[in-house]
C-alpha cells in the first residue's frame, strides 16, 4: 500500500539519488528524483503535491542553499519540509540549513534506518 506522500530527491549524486529512491519506494513512497537543481526548483513550482524535499547541499549550479532561498521566495518552503542530506558534517553548514528553514539535517555516508526515521516524522 503507497504511504501518503511524494518527495522530490535533489542531488548530484546517481548513487545517491538511485539509493534514496530505492529505499524509499520499497517503503510505499511516491518519489522523483533530479540531479538538477533548477529542474527541482520548477517540478517544486509546478507540483502542488510535493510532501517533502531531500537536498543535497553541494552540487554545481545551484546549491542547496540557494535552492532554499528560492525556494523560500517564492512561498513554498513554508509548506514542504527540507531536509538536508550532505557530506557537509560542519556545524556552519547544519547552522546555515536550519536558518533557511530546513527540518532535518542527515550526514553522508547515510544511515538508511535514520533516513526512513525522519522521513516518517516529518510525513507521519
Amino acid at each position: 500500500m503507497s504511504k501518503p506522500g511524494n518527495i522530490l530527491i535533489v542531488d548530484d549524486s546517481g548513487t545517491n539519488l538511485f539509493l534514496l529512491q530505492r529505499l524509499l519506494e520499497d517503503e510505499g513512497y511516491s518519489v522523483v528524483i533530479t540531479e538538477d537543481s533548477k529542474e527541482g526548483l520548477n517540478y517544486v513550482s509546478k507540483n502542488s503535491d510535493v510532501s517533502l524535499i531531500l537536498l543535497d547541499i553541494m552540487m554545481p549550479g545551484l546549491d542547496g542553499f540557494e535552492f532554499m532561498e528560492q525556494l523560500s521566495d517564492n512561498g513554498k518552503l513554508a509548506d514542504i519540509p527540507v531536509v538536508m542530506v550532505t557530506a557537509r558534517d560542519d556545524g556552519e553548514s547544519q547552522k546555515k540549513a536550519v536558518d533557511l528553514g530546513a527540518k532535518d539535517y542527515i550526514t553522508k555516508p547515510l544511515d538508511l534506518q535514520k533516513v526512513i526515521s525522519i522521513i516518517q516524522k516529518h510525513l507521519g
